[in-house]
């Protein structure tokens, strides 16, 4: 249980006195990483959490998601522990590499940056705060997937997307893999770029005509890539 509040699931198979914790992106689930964790499982301890498989009772923040992984993993008995994030999971493979509760990180196409908004985005929430203050229609507002969720899960959703971490990332010492696809229009290349400079531990690989979800488009690079990064 997370907090009292939420019923999330993990489930650990393989050999290995080293553990690779996978975080998959928001509205992601086990099967995200299935087929590179088998993979791994000869030579690794390997860990699925899947966060959304209900809904909580009560808005959350990271915070939440964090004190829960984090909870999970110190009681493992391991020589070394390598978080993998993609996405929103990434977020919290920051907040776990920032306060030194994991050996190594692996960033996939990872949010948790503030990003740049140009004068169109800004003119929209404008427009949106207008229309809602004088009760006007605002379903054409929002992306398609915000729409969909429930009350509950939207106020998750902004808890964790209005979380900024560009001073978190500066506390990260322990080494680093940053993956990212070239294409990825969800968190931009120049986020990738920004982790490479302000990790100082932290080597970037950029995948050719790959987008958020580099590691699936490009499988086999991916599982290379881990599989040498973790020793």
């Amino acid at each position: 249980m997370l907090l009292g509040v939420c019923s999330i699931n993990y489930k650990v198979f393989g050999n290995g006195d080293k553990l690779i914790v996978f975080l998959h992106g928001f509205g992601g689930g086990f099967e995200s990483f299935a087929e590179i964790a088998q993979m791994l499982s000869d030579r690794y301890k390997c860990m699925l959490i899947s966060f959304f498989e209900e809904e909580p009772q009560e808005p959350l923040t990271i915070f939440d998601y964090y004190e829960y992984v984090k909870k999970v993993i110190e009681n493992e008995k391991v020589s070394e522990i390598i978080v993998v994030g993609h996405s929103f999971g990434g977020r919290i493979g920051i907040k776990l590499a920032a306060n030194n509760n994991c050996d190594k990180l692996v960033l996939v196409d990872s949010a948790g940056l503030k990003p740049k908004r140009g004068l169109k985005y800004w003119y929209k929430v404008y427009l949106y705060k207008i229309r809602k203050k004088l009760k006007l229609n605002v379903d054409n507002f929002g992306s398609s997937d915000y729409k969909t969720l429930s009350p509950v899960m939207k106020k998750t959703f902004i808890n964790i997307v209005n979380y900024y971490q560009n001073k978190e990332i500066e506390k990260i010492t322990i080494p680093t893999l940053i993956y990212w696809g070239e294409e990825d229009k969800e968190t931009p290349l120049e986020f990738a770029k920004t982790f490479n400079k302000k990790i100082k531990n932290s080597r970037l690989v950029v995948i050719e005509k790959c987008g958020h979800f580099s590691y699936l488009q490009s499988k086999s690079t991916f599982f290379n890539c881990l599989r040498s990064f973790c020793g």
